[in-house]
């Protein structure tokens, strides 16, 4: 009473709640801080290699994404946020490029890992975009050498805030698009050849190119360019070996064998081989439709009713 506090009761409330929310404030960012001091970005072995890739947790993910509807919320907050205005902006920013610098990263390597493959080992693809191959095997080097260097730290914030890395990133993410879309136009040239290559993925479809010279190889892939045809029948040489360039048979997904009209030579580029395929099977369901047919009318006559049948 002496003080008489009870004269400035609005101004004391004041002060409390101020005082209230800062300390409410000041504890929210020091678990900020201490979470991330200690928040590890996780990686995972690339195939069978030597070769890391980042692999953020959940636990990364979730507190990214909490932690920033947090702070916008705490600089929401106007007047009881100002003592802590420097804080809340600078850790604003920080989990912000962490979090773009994650997501560009994991796009750069999915990337890079569905390209990996085909512009380094498909020797049909490096014989026909050079330009592309050349662009690739450099992004292969800058992307191998910043896993390298990122592995040896392992906590997120020091990681995702190196100088430069943002953009090292962003500068092969746009080469990486350039890479990915002289590959589909290339498809589409070979999709226009030989239609059929649309019912396929794109993995099939580059595998399929790949090993155009190599017809056995294509087998596993028939069934999705055509509805009905599962394998094809090659021919035994003179030595009884297995000629893997020509066949004289269609084989159904039912396992229903049909001979072709003639043998048909597997050579040249795949689309082109496989267009003329598709006329051999259907001049050869041709010829085997007109003969059932030319039998029929004197199946009595010429041959009893359940051979012309079976």
């Amino acid at each position: 009473m002496m003080l008489e506090l009870h004269k400035h009761k609005e101004a004391i409330e004041d002060i409390v709640e101020t005082a209230m929310k800062e300390l409410k404030i000041e504890k929210k960012l020091k678990e900020i801080e201490s979470l991330w001091s200690e928040m590890e970005l996780d990686y995972a072995p690339h195939r069978d290699t030597d070769m890391f890739v980042p692999r953020p947790s959940e636990e990364v993910v979730e507190n990214m994404e909490a932690h920033q509807m947090e702070l916008q919320g705490i600089y929401g907050m106007g007047k009881f946020m100002e003592y802590f205005k420097d804080r809340v902006v600078h850790w604003q920013s920080l989990l912000r490029t962490v979090d773009d610098t994650l997501r560009i990263w994991m796009a750069v390597s999915r990337s890079w890992a569905s390209l990996e493959s085909i512009f380094l080992a498909s020797a049909d693809i490096r014989s026909q975009l050079p330009e592309d191959t050349k662009r690739f095997e450099g992004i292969d080097s800058e992307f191998k050498e910043l896993m390298k260097e990122a592995v040896a730290e392992t906590n997120c914030i020091n990681v995702c805030s190196v100088q430069g890395r943002f953009e090292a990133l962003v500068g092969m993410r746009e080469r990486l698009e350039m890479c990915q879309k002289s590959l589909n136009e290339y498809l589409d040239i070979k999709k226009k050849i030989f239609p059929r290559f649309y019912f396929v993925s794109s993995v099939a479809l580059l595998d399929m190119l790949a090993n155009g010279t190599n017809p056995p190889k294509i087998m596993p892939y028939l069934g999705d360019c055509y509805d009905a045809l599962a394998n094809l029948k090659f021919v035994l040489t003179e030595e009884g070996a297995v000629d893997d360039k020509v066949a004289d048979g269609m084989i159904a997904k039912d396992g229903e064998e049909v001979p072709l009209s003639e043998p048909f030579v597997m050579e040249g580029e795949v689309e082109a081989y496989l267009n003329r395929l598709t006329v051999a099977m259907q001049t050869s369901l041709r010829v085997i439709l007109s003969d059932a047919i030319e039998k029929a009318v004197n199946w009595e006559i010429d041959t009893p009713r359940h051979e012309w049948l079976f």
